[in-house]
């Protein structure tokens, strides 16, 4: 704010003054917080669960119905192995379909009650796809807070062999300063780096999809998003990350409706 403003005279000038200066140190650590915050996105490879790999699957999945077959499609979930955060009762999750020939795939969205491996299913959602590209689905169900769920896809061959890839997401309520970096975000991009700062890897991903799509021309969101998805499948020895971003970012995004 301007210190020459000026509110009445006497006294109220002064007070005027005192406000004046209070709110620009205000804004100034606003600032210098959502600074350190940036600063700090990359430096965080805090997106799994710390479970072990084998929680769940992740990366991707070949479909093997053929031995040598390179026409087979690719199913790749967007989830670390061992799970990933979300700041949402309902949050978004995103795949990616590798279609090499023109076929009809049936996929499954599921949704178990826990994070267990033989939890009871609680939510399925079937459709018929004709070509691959990057799915989300935002999950139709509520998820209470502080607890965990197991969530995947199941693609039918046409042969009718079911290959499944799943994931774990974990409903985290975040801590008071995120909330308020997240009050003082004015877009999807200044979103994005405040979740993927705090290793919301759900939400984050979510974010600067959102951001790219509307601004596709934007190759520093573009690498971060890149980056951040490089930090979740570090170490995952089915999946090359570099042709996996290359993918993700050349894939139209479609809703899994």
């Amino acid at each position: 704010m301007n210190k020459n403003f000026r509110i009445g005279f006497g006294v109220i000038g002064i007070c005027a003054i005192g406000v004046n200066e209070f709110m620009g140190m205000a804004i100034a650590n606003s600032l210098k917080y959502q600074v350190q915050i940036i600063a700090q996105q990359f430096k965080q490879a805090i997106y799994g669960l710390g479970l072990p790999k084998t929680a769940g699957t992740g990366g991707s999945v070949r479909l093997k119905d053929e031995p040598g077959n390179k026409t087979l499609p690719i199913l790749a979930l967007m989830v670390p192995e061992d799970g990933a955060r979300t700041v949402s009762s309902r949050p978004t999750v995103y795949w990616n379909m590798i279609l090499n020939e023109p076929q009809d795939y049936k996929l499954t969205f599921f949704l178990q009650e826990t994070a267990e491996e033989n939890s009871k299913v609680v939510l399925e959602q079937e459709v018929t796809i004709t070509k691959g590209g990057l799915f989300r689905l935002q999950i139709p169900q509520s998820i209470d807070p502080n607890t965990s769920r197991r969530w995947g896809v199941k693609c039918k061959w046409p042969s009718g062999r079911v290959v499944t890839g799943n994931g774990i997401l974990a409903f985290t309520e975040p801590k008071p300063e995120m909330k308020l970096a997240l009050e003082s975000a004015k877009t999807d991009l200044d979103r994005a780096r405040v979740y993927a700062s705090n290793g919301y890897w759900y939400d984050a991903l979510d974010a600067y999809t959102n951001w790219i799509k509307a601004n596709p021309n934007d190759t520093i969101a573009i690498q971060e998003r890149g980056t951040v998805i490089e930090a979740g499948f570090k170490g995952h020895k089915g999946l090359d990350t570099r042709t996996f971003i290359a993918q993700v970012n050349s894939a139209e995004i479609q809703e899994f409706k």
